[in-house]
């Protein structure tokens, strides 16, 4: 976990079943573990996103540096032309 340890999650614990009691502290517990579940899910969901945003801009740049690479056809002289001059 997140730095606590055995001992302070058991004071937690206690702590919340005294403030909130034992009948309650069921119905508490399971919601505080519904919405710990949607935070996760939701925050794995937004990493993936940005992941997958970040690649598709790397790709993007990865294609334009290659693009810039290539010579066109118009700038290139064919082979024969060049030797028929020296």
């Amino acid at each position: 976990m997140s730095g606590i340890g055995f001992s302070e999650l058991l004071l937690l614990a206690l702590i919340a079943l005294l403030v909130v009691g034992p009948r309650r502290l069921p119905e508490i517990a399971r919601t505080a573990g519904q919405i710990s579940r949607t935070a996760r899910t939701a925050w794995q969901s937004l990493k993936s996103e940005f992941q997958a945003e970040l690649d598709r801009e790397h790709n993007r740049q990865v294609m334009a540096a290659e693009s810039e690479d290539e010579p066109t056809d118009d700038s290139q002289e064919p082979a024969n032309d060049r030797s028929e001059r020296s």
